[in-house]
């Protein structure tokens, strides 16, 4: 049996229902949509580039070498805490003949690489090396990694999660990680890398690294990005990627779409791949790379829009997200952003957008 009761608001005399039913109590009331928005698309934008993101984004100059499993003499590498890391391992290599191997590591296991003198941060732009999964990562398995100052024993900018940075269910292949500088948050010199098991989900991976290295920033990764402001509110719902080349893009019989799974349209896969990350009050809170056109479709786009003229062809990928995502703040601290670390001027057209609504008021 359910009961009414009367609210009154004691400065308008106004009431409204309050029922009863089932031991639960609410209010009787008209539901609308408390604030009003504008429908608003922003592009990923360069300085230099505008939105044209089919550019060349190698990475240049003379990388400093880290580790390669000691083909050669670079830093030394040593397991701060832990015994599942071996540094000279012969069981496969990405090249040369050795790399480094960590089998079955336990929660809290510590290893780095130690230059044994400091690095200047601004030389360098990236982190990049090669993992190798050969078997049992599963959800809940995490690996993390940082910079390091031996000299006064602590961390230097941020941690980062290598899962962000590859696909890590991809077993028995070579993957390259390429981490920015900017997602490691460094700002001043260090002279070790470290990484951390930080967590597993009953045995831990069996793992191989190599051809560690720091890449030079001359040339290196070309950033697009959609900025927060400090005056609105951006919900951005869904990305949309397109991208052109002269390729034909349809099979010989026209049943389905002429495109390479391990390509993008006509470029090869990327031996670095495009990062996409989010960025929240100087957080990162989630990144991404992808490398080929299979990578576009496991972060969960779909092709929206196919164009051929015979000659050349166009695609149209697009992501919605469940949630929206939140623009808002200073801009250098909150933003989204691609960054190309390959040449894509094999491409004729490439650029993305952000599409969503901004807060105009509250009712």
């Amino acid at each position: 049996m359910s009961v009414n009761n009367l609210n009154t608001d004691p400065l308008t005399g106004i009431s409204s229902r309050v029922l009863e039913r089932d031991n639960r109590a609410g209010q009787f009331v008209y539901t609308e949509q408390r604030k009003e928005f504008s429908i608003r698309t922003k592009p990923f934008l360069n300085n230099t580039y505008g939105i044209a993101m089919n550019q060349n984004g190698s990475f240049t100059g003379t990388p400093d070498k880290i580790h390669n499993g000691t083909d050669n003499a670079y830093w030394t590498g040593s397991q701060i805490s832990g015994t599942k890391v071996t540094f000279d391992s012969t069981v496969r290599a990405n090249a040369g003949t050795k790399s480094v191997e960590l089998n079955n590591a336990n929660i809290g296991d510590e290893w780095q690489f130690d230059k044994g003198s400091d690095i200047d941060n601004t030389l360098y732009s990236h982190l990049t090396f090669y993992v190798n999964i050969d078997k049992d990562w599963s959800v809940g398995d995490s690996i993390s990694v940082f910079m390091y100052d031996t000299g006064t024993s602590s961390i230097v900018g941020s941690k980062v999660l290598l899962e962000d940075y590859i696909n890590e269910f991809d077993f028995d292949v070579w993957q390259k990680a390429v981490i920015p500088f900017t997602d490691l948050d460094i700002s001043t010199d260090f002279d070790a890398i470290r990484m951390i098991q930080e967590g597993k989900n009953g045995k831990a991976p069996k793992m191989y690294f190599d051809d560690i290295q720091l890449e030079e920033s001359n040339g290196s990764g070309i950033e697009f990005k959609v900025l927060g402001s400090t005056s609105e509110v951006f919900h951005v719902y869904e990305l949309n990627f397109s991208m052109a080349d002269n390729i034909t893009a349809v099979v010989t019989n026209g049943t389905m779409q002429g495109l390479s799974y391990n390509q993008i349209l006509g470029v090869s896969a990327l031996s670095n791949g495009i990062n996409i990350r989010r960025v929240s009050n100087d957080d990162v809170l989630f990144s991404a790379n992808i490398k080929q056109l299979s990578d576009f479709f496991n972060a969960g786009m779909t092709i929206e829009n196919s164009i051929s003229d015979g000659t050349n062809s166009l695609i149209n990928l697009r992501i919605k997200f469940v949630d929206p995502i939140i623009l808002t703040g200073i801009p250098s601290e909150n933003f989204l952003s691609l960054t190309v670390n390959d040449n894509l001027t094999g491409l004729l057209l490439f650029n993305t957008f952000a599409r969503g609504s901004i807060e105009t008021q509250e009712i």
